[in-house]
């Protein structure tokens, strides 16, 4: 009963990102989620843009991808959310063996990722893995990196 309470949850704050026509909106679902530092980060980078004209603007599609990324994968945890200098959300993560798992969201809705991570055998060289595939997919390519 409790999954399914969880999955329509989710369905509502992921049909809210759909919906969203600005990055406080967003925000605001980010908060709802119970994930207010990252709601305050995007925040954060969205008025970057007011302060210094020379940061890139938030590509708003982006920002969406990232959002329903958080909001239906809760199994990745809170990530480090930064701006790539074309302005996509780029997420980063700790993984397994010391490593580490980037993933920027391109606004067609595909995943641009990385993972590297040493190699749990002494010796063996580090492993490593990138590419950009549709969620799914990018899942998938990761797997073995995720705690």
């Amino acid at each position: 009963m409790q999954t399914a309470y969880r999955e329509v949850g989710r369905e509502i704050l992921a049909a809210r990102i759909v919906a969203a026509a600005r990055p406080t909106e967003i925000v605001a679902v980010l908060r709802l989620a119970g994930k207010r530092r990252l709601a305050d980060r995007v925040k954060h980078l969205a008025e970057l843009v007011e302060d210094d004209p020379d940061e890139p603007p938030i590509v708003f599609p982006s920002l969406r991808e990232l959002a329903l990324f958080l909001v239906s994968e809760r199994r990745f945890g809170d990530p480090e959310v930064g701006l790539s200098p074309d302005g996509l959300l780029q997420a980063e993560w700790p993984v397994k063996n010391g490593g580490v798992l980037v993933m920027n969201f391109l606004p067609d809705g595909m995943i641009q990722f990385a993972a590297v991570a040493n190699s749990a055998i002494r010796g063996d060289r580090r492993r490593r893995v990138n590419g950009t595939l549709p969620k799914d997919e990018a899942l998938s390519a990761v797997r073995q990196f995720i705690r």
